[in-house]
């Protein structure tokens, strides 16, 4: 019994002691991407419009309005727009990728910064 406890103690002991180096380690954290605040335009002709609320047209119809959020990841994110134009609000999803600092991707389509 007591070399149990024994070997128990030293276990706990050495599990404390590489937890202790592991916290001591510096680690890399992953840049989160910015959220594509502002008025942004589409070679198709699609309108996107970030804020504090969210809307996306096409050719003059919305396609999806209402209070959005972000989910970033290290190269773009999900925006999501809790779209009230619609018979019950729903969630539409729009998978972004940056491509520079004044342009991004939805499903291949390229969105530019509005001037």
């Amino acid at each position: 019994m007591t070399s149990l406890l024994t070997r128990l103690c030293c276990s706990v002991t050495a599990l404390a002691g590489m937890a202790a180096i592991a916290m001591s380690v510096p680690c890399a954290l992953a840049q989160s991407a910015p959220a594509p605040v502002g008025i942004w335009d589409s070679d198709a002709g699609e309108t996107m419009v970030v804020g504090q609320t969210c809307k996306i047209e096409a050719n003059g119809m919305v396609g999806a309005i209402g209070s959005c959020s972000w989910n970033p990841s290290s190269d773009g994110g999900i925006l999501t727009i809790m779209n009230v134009n619609a018979y019950q609000p729903a969630p539409v999803y729009f998978s972004i990728v940056w491509i520079d600092e004044s342009a991004f991707s939805i499903s291949g389509d390229v969105f530019h910064r509005r001037q």
